[in-house]
């Protein structure tokens, strides 16, 4: 029988990391029977080990951080900071799968893990009105910025904002939010991210900082402080935004004749508790008859593609992809919207093997087209 290295140092790190909770798991296995990939991820186990001080076999790189586990949690464990605090470890011992390391080399020599110019960087804003400073200072995840097909959503957003008549503003010298670095466990290169992206925001002086993607919001919003860049203004996710434009009739919705039903991305709504303004834009658009999933708000189903997933091609996730995608094509619904790039290019990708007859749109270009 093997025996097993106990390392308290470890064990502290860990305890420290879940705020104490890991302590509060009385193993009931919970988390292992909801998680979402299970039997391929072993919570439970991982759970364990943490409480004795057992250094993970690296299993802990295939969660996709989407804290459907911490959902059913009856002990309130911060799951979630175990796995990332096993992760910084791991990426310690350079333990680390190697198309993550790919990204973060691409994200320090380009800025961005797709590996895409940096001078393309604000391309999806050409012939756009955007200034050097406004009201708004858009902050564009690095797949709105590069990725065609998510730079729609992009442009939908301004073009949005400015029928409002809200003057939006750019980063010239935005570098990715750094949200892969922080879930590979780089701590010392996600801080020098982080100061780099604060001081370009900065310079904007803006009144409110928007984000595309929830991942970026997560960032900006609670992890910078914690890397001593505090942003230099308030940072909202674009759909808390429009809510409040909406209900406040400075930006009145369309017509858009559609079935919609509506996706929960992990981040934006376990991670963040934003679950009502993507639904507020929706059922605001005059025509639009909303359905919802079986699975919705805190107890959604993933897109696959959260924890590193989407750039590990994780292809135990794809499970996960395609359920949610059978979700919403048993709502009957014409539109799948949601409001993350992560989860837009997920489940376009997979419906191309499906091939399913339903279209994955983010709420703001629903939101746009009625305004046509």
């Amino acid at each position: 029988m093997a025996r097993l290295r106990i390392d308290f140092d470890l064990r502290s790190k860990l305890l420290r990391a879940s705020g104490g909770t890991i302590n509060l798991c009385y193993q009931c296995g919970s988390c292992t029977a909801s998680c979402l990939i299970s039997p391929g991820l072993p919570v439970r186990t991982i759970m364990r080990k943490a409480q004795i001080g057992v250094l993970d076999d690296g299993s802990s790189w295939k969660c996709l951080s989407c804290r459907y586990c911490e959902v059913t949690c009856p002990r309130g464990v911060r799951i979630s900071d175990v796995i990332r605090g096993y992760r910084i470890m791991l990426y310690e011992n350079k333990s680390v799968p190697e198309r993550l390391v790919e990204c973060l080399w691409k994200i320090y020599d380009y800025g961005n893990p797709l590996g895409a110019p940096r001078r393309e960087r604000l391309v999806w804003a050409k012939g756009l009105e955007v200034f050097s400073s406004g009201e708004a200072a858009i902050y564009s995840c690095c797949m709105n910025a590069y990725d065609k097909r998510l730079q729609y959503a992009a442009k939908s957003l301004v073009e949005v904002l400015l029928k409002a008549g809200i003057k939006v503003s750019v980063l010239e010298g935005e570098n990715c939010c750094g949200d892969i670095v922080y879930n590979t466990g780089e701590e010392y290169y996600l801080e020098e991210l982080a100061q780099s992206n604060i001081s370009v925001l900065e310079k904007l002086k803006p009144t409110v900082i928007l984000t595309l993607s929830p991942h970026c919001y997560n960032m900006l919003k609670n992890i910078y402080p914690r890397y001593g860049a505090k942003p230099p203004a308030p940072v909202l996710h674009y759909t808390q935004y429009i809510a409040e434009l909406i209900t406040s009739g400075r930006i009145k919705p369309g017509n858009l004749n559609a079935k919609v039903t509506y996706h929960d991305p992990c981040y934006l709504g376990r991670w963040s508790n934003i679950y009502e303004e993507p639904r507020t834009i929706i059922q605001h658009i005059n025509g639009v008859k909303f359905v919802e999933m079986e699975h919705n708000r805190e107890n959604s189903l993933c897109c696959g593609g959260g924890g590193g997933a989407f750039w590990m091609e994780n292809m135990e996730s794809r499970k996960v992809t395609r359920e949610r995608l059978t979700e919403a094509k048993n709502t009957e619904a014409e539109l799948m919207s949601t409001a993350c790039p992560y989860c837009i290019r997920m489940f376009e990708d997979e419906l191309k093997i499906v091939r399913y007859s339903i279209r994955v749109v983010d709420v703001v270009e629903i939101l746009r087209e009625s305004l046509r």
